[in-house]
C-alpha cells in the first residue's frame, strides 16, 4: 500500500475518496437535478390547491430550504436525496420578542401559545421566548391598547361602561382568530390529502360555493401518473413537517412541507444583544473577528429574521434562511468548508450511524461548520480538503468534549442535550464520549480512518493514530454492553432536544 503520511499525499486520497463515494457526479448528479425540477414543480402546484383548499391561507410559493438549497447534501451511491421546502402562512400582525430572557416553566401560564391573526398593536404583538418556543404574552398586551376582534355581540347600552376583564378579551379572541399550531399541521395534512385524491379535479369541487360561481378560479393540473407516485406520509406530531415521498423508480426522494410564518419578527435591540449566541461564551481561543461576525450575524437576522413553524403543539423559531443567507458565499474564496462538511456527514451516515444511532445529525454538523468559519475566518485555514476537514473536526472535538454545542443564534441552547428514554444518566456522556474518541482518532490520520482494515495493511501510521485508535477499541469494548443496549432499545430521543432551562431547538435530522 502506498504511504501516505504527506500532506499532499492525504490530500489527493481524501479529494479522491470525495469523487468516488461522497459526492458523485455524472449520472447521480443528473437524477438528483431531475428529482429537484420535478419534485418543486410539482411541489408548487400541490401548495396552489391547498392555498385554494384553505381559502388562501398558502398564498406564497414554497421555499426550498435545508442542505441541498446550501449545497451541504451528499449524493452518495444508494442515498436518496430529500429535499425541504417552507410553506409561508398568510399572516398579518407584526410580532416583537420583548425580551431577551427565556420564560420560566411557572410563568408560562400568563402567556397562549396560539398566535392571532386579527389582533393588532401599535408596537406589534408582543411575544416572548421559552427555549425555540414562541408565546403570545398576555399580560404586555394588556398594558397599551391593542385592537381585538372577538365576533360577539355588542354589549347592551346600559352596560357599555363595565369594564371588561382584559385579558379574557385577549383570550376570547384568540379563540375566534388565531392560527393553532396543531390545528394548521393536521389541516395542511389534510390538505395534501385533497391534493392527492384522485377523486379530486378541483379542491373545492364539493363546496356549494364554488359551484355556483360564474367564473370558477383555476388550479394547476397535477398529472395522474405523478399524483400516483406520491405516497402522503403519516402525521406524525413531533414533525414541523407534512412529509411526502415522491417514487422516481430507481429511487424513493423524501421531501418535506413545512407551514411557516415569514417575515413577521421586528426584534428589539435587547433581544439581539442578549440572546445572539457569543463566541467567547464558550470558545477560549482567539476572538478577533467575534464584533465582526456578532454583527453580520445580527444584521442577516434584522433582514430575513427568523420564521416560526409549528412542532410539538408550539410555534417555534427556526433559523433556516438566515443560515442560507450566512453559508451562501462561505466558499467564495475558493476554499473547501461545504466539501469537507459533506465528507464529515458521509462519515456520520455511513458509520456513526449504523453504531450509534442518530447521536449526530445533519444540523449539528452544519452548526459546526457555521461556528468554525466564525473561529477560522482566514483563507488559509480552508485551501485544501484537508486543512478544512481538521478545522471541523477540530471544534467538533471540542464541544463532544464539553459535552456542549451552542446553538447558533440562541443562548443557552445545548445542541447536544438529547432527551433519553430511560432516567438513567449514563447513556448522554456515552454517547458523547465514544463519539469523542472516534473523532479524535479520524484526527489523527484521516486517510488511516477512512481506510477499510484490509487496504490499510502495511500503510505507515502515525504513533498518535495508533495510541487514539486503541483508547476507542478499548473504551468501545469496555462498554460494549451499554453501547448495544442504547442502540438496540433506541434510548435516545430522535426527535425532541432540550436543556435543564427548558431551551428547546427544532433540529433536521
Amino acid at each position: 500500500m502506498t504511504k501516505m503520511e504527506d500532506p499532499g499525499g492525504q490530500e489527493k486520497f481524501l479529494q479522491q475518496f470525495c469523487a468516488d463515494k461522497v459526492f458523485l457526479s455524472g449520472d447521480k448528479e443528473w437524477r438528483v437535478g431531475k428529482n429537484f425540477f420535478l419534485v418543486k414543480s410539482t411541489v408548487e402546484k400541490m401548495v396552489k390547491w391547498a392555498c385554494e383548499s384553505s381559502s388562501r391561507l398558502y398564498p406564497e410559493a414554497p421555499v426550498l430550504v435545508g442542505s441541498y438549497t446550501e449545497q451541504l447534501h451528499l449524493q452518495a451511491e444508494g442515498s436518496s436525496n430529500g429535499f425541504d421546502f417552507l410553506v409561508p402562512l398568510r399572516y398579518n400582525p407584526k410580532l416583537t420578542l420583548v425580551s431577551g430572557s427565556t420564560v420560566a416553566q411557572d410563568a408560562s401560564s400568563d402567556c397562549e401559545r396560539k398566535l392571532p391573526t386579527y389582533m393588532f398593536r401599535d408596537k406589534g404583538v408582543p411575544v416572548v421566548r421559552w427555549g425555540t418556543k414562541v408565546l403570545l404574552d398576555l399580560e404586555a398586551l394588556g398594558e397599551t391598547y391593542v385592537e381585538v376582534h372577538c365576533d360577539k355581540k355588542k354589549e347592551e347600552e346600559d352596560e357599555e361602561d363595565i369594564v371588561l376583564d382584559r385579558l379574557d378579551e385577549f383570550k376570547e379572541s384568540l379563540g375566534h382568530h388565531n392560527l393553532d399550531p396543531v390545528q394548521i399541521t393536521k389541516d395542511f395534512h389534510h390538505y395534501m390529502e385533497i391534493t392527492l385524491d384522485p377523486a379530486y379535479t378541483h379542491p373545492l369541487q364539493n363546496d356549494p360555493v364554488f359551484q355556483r360561481r360564474l367564473f370558477p378560479s383555476r388550479v394547476p393540473r397535477i398529472d395522474e401518473r405523478i399524483r400516483k407516485n406520491i405516497k402522503l406520509e403519516a402525521l406524525d406530531s413531533d414533525s414541523p413537517a407534512v412529509q411526502l415521498t415522491f417514487d422516481e423508480g430507481i429511487e424513493t426522494v423524501p421531501v418535506n412541507l413545512a407551514p411557516a410564518i415569514q417575515g413577521a419578527f421586528q426584534l428589539s435591540n435587547q433581544w439581539v444583544r442578549e440572546d445572539l449566541t457569543h463566541l467567547s461564551d464558550w470558545w477560549e481561543g482567539d476572538l478577533a473577528n467575534e464584533k465582526k461576525s456578532f454583527l453580520r450575524k445580527a444584521a442577516v437576522l434584522q433582514e430575513v429574521g427568523p420564521e416560526l413553524v409549528a412542532k410539538g403543539g408550539f410555534w417555534r423559531l427556526s433559523f433556516s434562511r438566515a443560515e442560507a443567507a450566512i453559508l451562501e458565499g462561505v466558499d467564495a474564496d475558493q476554499g473547501h468548508r461545504r466539501a469537507a462538511l459533506r465528507l464529515l456527514k458521509f462519515v456520520n451516515v455511513t458509520r456513526w450511524m449504523p453504531e450509534y444511532g442518530k447521536i449526530l445529525t445533519s444540523y449539528h454538523l452544519k452548526t459546526i461548520l457555521l461556528w468554525c468559519c466564525e473561529i477560522y475566518p482566514q483563507k488559509a485555514q480552508w485551501g485544501t480538503l484537508l486543512s478544512s476537514l481538521q478545522a471541523l473536526l477540530g471544534i467538533l472535538k471540542h464541544t463532544l468534549a464539553r459535552q456542549k454545542l451552542p446553538h447558533y443564534f440562541l443562548v443557552p441552547v445545548n445542541l447536544f442535550n438529547r432527551r433519553y428514554k430511560s432516567s438513567s444518566a449514563t447513556y448522554r456522556p456515552l454517547a458523547l464520549e465514544v463519539l469523542r474518541l472516534e473523532v479524535e482518532a479520524m484526527l489523527a490520520d484521516p486517510v488511516g480512518y477512512l481506510l477499510p482494515d484490509h487496504e490499510s495493511q502495511g500503510r505507515c501510521v502515525s504513533e498518535d493514530f495508533e495510541e487514539k485508535w486503541e483508547a476507542l477499541r478499548d473504551f468501545k469494548g469496555r462498554r460494549q454492553e451499554e453501547l448495544k443496549k442504547m442502540e438496540d432499545e433506541q434510548m435516545y430521543e430522535e426527535v425532541e432536544m432540550y436543556e435543564g432551562d427548558g431551551a428547546e431547538s427544532c433540529v433536521k435530522s
